[in-house]
């Protein structure tokens, strides 16, 4: 029975703050599998603060309107959830045309992933240098009607990544900015934690 306690201890304790399957009901029912699965677009056209900065950013309306301009009726729901970007941004669907003077209502999204704030994690290291694609973390997202926190993203999940992950010696970032271990590891098999990758100070600055 004590045994059994302390297992329902250390179960509940090593949950906190772990949100995996969190799936909150969004302000607008957006469907990533209509737009990046059946549609096929790219992930980094709507969040392409994910190539250039740390986080990948809530697309802008504007970034909507590049379509929904001329596309007012969705697959799934109609007009119904296209009207609430209309209502938000303040465009007329019929005129084609934004209305003057209107007081634009932001969409309150509702975050899904997110780490503490003792935890640094930069989207440009992990997209555009190392090339990880954005399923790797955020799973099958093309295949997601209503998206949810595919995997643990906690410190042992991070660190199991770096541990399995190897490294392109081949990219010219790491050449210019690491060549010590280039030409340490060249030509082996590295991986993350091979260089630096375990650091405390690369996280948890």
């Amino acid at each position: 029975f004590v045994f059994i306690g302390m297992k329902g201890c250390w179960n509940s304790l090593s949950g906190i703050g772990v949100t995996q399957n969190y799936q909150p009901e969004q302000p607008i029912a957006f469907s990533h599998k209509i737009h990046a699965g059946d549609n096929g677009i790219d992930c980094n056209y709507c969040h392409y603060t994910a190539r250039l900065s740390k986080h990948a950013g809530i697309p802008s309306l504007n970034v909507c309107m590049n379509c929904h301009t001329y596309i007012n009726e969705g697959t799934l729901t109609g007009k119904k959830e296209i009207n609430k970007i209309y209502a938000a941004i303040g465009f007329d669907p019929n005129t084609r045309t934004y209305i003057p003077d209107y007081e634009q209502k932001p969409v309150e999204w509702i975050r899904i992933h997110n780490l503490p704030d003792l935890a640094y994690f930069n989207h440009s290291q992990h997209v555009n240098v190392a090339g990880i694609e954005c399923q790797t973390c955020h799973g099958p997202i093309e295949e997601m009607d209503e998206v949810y926190q595919y995997s643990k993203l906690t410190m042992g999940w991070c660190i199991n990544c770096h541990r399995e992950t190897e490294v392109d010696t081949d990219n010219p970032y790491y050449h210019d900015l690491h060549k010590e271990w280039i030409d340490k590891y060249h030509g082996e098999e590295v991986t993350v934690d091979m260089i630096g990758g375990r650091e405390c100070g690369k996280c948890h600055y």
